[in-house]
């Protein structure tokens, strides 16, 4: 319930009229009930990624939209329902604004695992990275100010999980690279 709080505050500092926070507030919380009903269904001991990437493309795949893949990997309820947030924003913002806003464009989302080797004297830590790459699309030009679902793509996964965000918004279409160290998934990520 904190969370939702949280989220509702928010999401009504960022909103400049109430129909404008009642329909952002209805895509956050449910786009939270859907991760609980994941991870609910799965008794609370994690959920695939790729279950949660197509629940939360699902609203708005038509079949050749979106390009889903990448290794098995489990996440813990933390972790679940941090990246479902991330995930959730970033749809939101392709359907409004970029390739999922028009016919014949796509959604790419792909992950993998890789290791740190920027310390070779030290053991290597495995990381998820998730890309999201957007095309076809609509011309896109970088925010003036940032709204509260582009701040929640940036900081929550540093602040949650000790990852990075890496969000571009080029011409072509919306890019966001995702890493995080494996050992924060949780429930046999690693």
């Amino acid at each position: 319930l904190a969370t939702v709080q949280a989220v509702s505050a928010h999401t009504m500092d960022a909103s400049t009229s109430m129909e404008q926070f009642v329909a952002a507030l209805d895509g956050r919380i449910r786009s939270m009930g859907s991760t609980h009903e994941l991870l609910s269904n799965r008794r609370w001991l994690g959920i695939p990624l790729a279950d949660l990437v197509q629940r939360e493309l699902a609203p708005y795949t038509t079949g050749c939209n979106t390009d889903i893949g990448g290794p098995e990997v489990i996440l813990s309820a933390e972790a679940g329902q941090t990246i479902a947030m991330v995930l959730h924003e970033l749809v939101t913002n392709a359907a409004k604004y970029g390739a999922l806003s028009r016919p014949h464009c796509q959604v790419a989302v792909r992950w993998h695992r890789w290791p740190e080797r920027r310390y070779p004297n030290r053991c290597a830590e495995e990381k998820l990275i998730l890309q999201w790459h957007e095309s076809g699309g609509p011309r896109v030009s970088v925010p003036i100010k940032p709204s509260y679902g582009t701040s929640v793509i940036r900081d929550l996964i540093p602040y949650e999980l000790e990852g990075t965000v890496e969000l571009r918004f080029l011409a072509e279409g919306v890019q966001c690279q995702i890493e995080i160290p494996l050992k924060r998934l949780g429930n046999g990520a690693d």
